[in-house]
């Protein structure tokens, strides 16, 4: 009995001395507030690394960015295309690290400009060099960051 007086205390005690209902605001005075799925900006989803082989090149597909990535005798031959799915020009910046998984390690930044809507940015360069050893056979694609920048106007 007196077990079963300390546990409807506690409960009491718990659950606080009142009902709530002096806290409690009226449904109708509450201010209307929107969802928050109304007032979010439009995010898009995370994409998706796909990587596969085109021969010799190595190929990552990751959203509206493609790279290519070639060893050559002086290092990795590295194209990067973007789509631009904004509604505005765009600017994007990208930069790309190639490595062997062993240690070798290059990188390079891409700056693709004024990229209009419904078009493709493209660019390449040679990342690394025969002086940092031997050049990946098998290149493996990082990218570091992807960067959009679109115009307000």
């Amino acid at each position: 009995m007196t077990r079963a007086l300390w546990l409807m205390a506690a409960c009491v005690l718990a659950a606080g001395c009142t009902d709530g209902t002096a806290d409690r605001v009226p449904a109708s005075q509450r201010p209307a507030t929107p969802s928050a799925q109304q007032s979010s900006p439009q995010v898009r989803p995370s994409p998706v690394a796909s990587v596969h082989s085109e021969g010799r090149t190595r190929v990552l597909e990751y959203g509206d960015l493609t790279v290519r990535a070639t060893p050559e005798s002086s290092g990795v031959r590295t194209e990067i295309e973007v789509a631009n799915t904004y509604q505005r020009h765009a600017t994007y910046s990208v930069r790309i690290s190639i490595a062997d998984g062993k240690g070798w390690t290059a990188y390079n930044r891409f700056w693709l400009q004024d990229v209009p809507p419904g078009k493709t940015g493209r660019d390449d360069a040679v990342i690394g060099s025969r002086d940092m050893g031997p050049v990946p056979q098998v290149p493996k694609i990082y990218v570091d960051e992807f960067t959009p920048l679109v115009d307000r106007k």
